[in-house]
């Protein structure tokens, strides 16, 4: 790596971070519906992340699915020993963790099912980029599927010339503070009722949210190079890496454009390439999250909308338009769908709970059409999420509320919480005594006694349902 970003990584710990998006559920999902074939299963999978930091993906998921492998290496040695201090602290075995350059280290003869690399491919530079992409496609099983993360144009254009003004304006501010800058310069660009400058107070604004300790590692890195999503697909291509989809199925048709944007641009079906690369210039799209495969993996050009039968579903938008649920059947579906959040439930077993609501008025042919192709098109909205397996949780908090070992490890040394979807949960300060509280040696009115001592300001038990309902409890 060039020296300026060996630098920022010898100098500062990249924040713990999961990634929903690259969960191998979520990935094994969205690649069958994208014609691979037969994807592995994470719970017998081998899954490598390429700059890991202190694992924060990846540990959860060692700790999850113990009959598989993970394998973890990054460029930071403090966040590697860090990460592998953890591990032996939780008893995990099935996680191998390397302090390396990307550029050196081989997979050898190994094989993996899946490979993550979140927040690389834009900030590396060149020669790291083609390093890379090469391991990935040595490295790919024959059905493997890699992640990558990068940030995408012509979207990113406007906040990479905010993040520059940034950099070359610190006296703007007193004391070097990063917030009091950002702060000013997007009041400074209210003031301009154009729509250029209130998208730039926006971006400043995002920014002040995001912190000084993520923004040093995204938009005020050394190399932060945003990149069309044609460049990236030539790159892969010369690697014979194939683009499949994004790593969530809403993310294939960016939130920011109807639907029916589709219809206007049919005449680009035949291009993928260009037809995307035209819906970021439509969207404003900043990041995408793909998914490459082999160019000769094995595909399923005829894959249908029955494929999400075979998966796990769980409600996202609880508050779907009466219009969006058509038909006694889907109605039916939905129901069971909404009683069964925030769990994710396989859809065989919803379906068959449909079936004994029915009756003989039951059709299974009828049926299964009807409630697919409903399905498919809620998840493409982003109103249901599919995974490839299930995920149950018991909203009502128990007697001894008990965080896993793992999360239990995480709490004591101040680091977020990762619930039951994978998703990052951030307390502040104040709070986290009492999330380090969460052993099972306390009872819930007891717990309530010490929040309420140490936290005061704390709504406990709303608190405490809200962390139950992320599956952050032992059963």
């Amino acid at each position: 790596m060039s020296d300026p970003v060996r630098e920022l990584y010898s100098e500062h710990r990249y924040p713990a971070l999961s990634h929903p998006e690259a969960h191998p559920a979520v990935l094994c999902a969205s690649s069958r519906c994208a014609g691979v074939v037969s994807p592995a299963l994470p719970e017998n999978c081998r899954l490598l992340e390429i700059g890991c930091a202190s694992a924060h993906h990846l540990l959860p998921l060692a700790a999850r699915y113990p009959d598989s492998h993970f394998t973890g290496i990054d460029f930071s040695d403090t966040a590697i020993r860090s990460a592998r201090r953890i591990a032996d602290q939780t008893g995990l075995k099935n996680l191998t963790l390397e302090h390396a350059d990307l550029r050196e280290w081989t997979a050898g003869d190994e094989k993996y099912d899946y490979i993550v690399a979140h927040g690389m491919l834009s900030w590396i530079p060149d020669p790291a980029k083609e390093a890379l992409l090469t391991l990935v496609s040595n490295s790919l099983a024959p059905n493997g599927v890699a992640c990558l993360s990068y940030n995408t144009l012509p979207g990113w254009s406007l906040r990479h010339e905010a993040a520059a003004m940034v950099k070359a304006l610190p006296a703007l501010a007193p004391d070097g503070d990063l917030d009091a800058l950002l702060e000013k310069l997007a009041r400074t660009s209210s003031i301009s009722p154009s729509p250029h400058a209130r998208d730039l107070a926006a971006i400043f604004e995002d920014m002040r949210r995001k912190g000084p300790e993520i923004l040093r590692f995204d938009e005020l890195a050394p190399v932060n190079d945003p990149l069309h999503f044609s460049q990236v697909i030539h790159w892969a291509g010369q690697k014979k890496l194939r683009y499949l989809s994004e790593s969530t199925l809403p993310e294939n048709l960016p939130p920011q454009l109807a639907p029916e944007t589709l219809i206007h641009l049919q005449s680009l079906a035949g291009d993928p390439v260009l037809l995307q690369q035209t819906l970021d210039l439509l969207s404003g799209r900043t990041h995408r999250s793909s998914l490459f495969c082999l160019a000769d993996c094995q595909l399923d050009l005829a894959t249908t909308s029955s494929v999400v039968l075979h998966f796990s579903a769980r409600l996202v938008e609880p508050n779907l338009p009466r219009e969006a649920i058509t038909g006694e059947l889907v109605e039916i579906f939905h129901a069971s769908l909404t009683a069964a959040t925030p769990s994710a439930r396989e859809v065989t077993t919803i379906m068959e709970e449909c079936a004994m609501r029915l009756g003989k008025r039951w059709d299974p042919a009828q049926a299964a059409k009807a409630i697919a192709g409903w399905l498919y098109q809620a998840a493409r909205l982003g109103w249901v999420e599919l995974r490839s397996d299930e995920t149950l949780i018991e909203p009502v908090p128990p007697e001894r509320p008990t965080l896993s070992p793992l999360n239990l490890s995480f709490a004591r040394a101040g680091l977020p919480l990762v619930d039951a979807f994978h998703k990052s949960c951030h307390f502040p300060q104040e709070h986290q005594v009492v999330v380090a509280a969460l052993d099972g040696t306390r009872s819930r009115s007891e717990l309530a006694e010490f929040a309420k001592e140490k936290a005061p300001e704390l709504h406990f038990e709303p608190w405490l349902v809200h962390l139950s309902s992320r599956g952050l409890f032992k059963k």
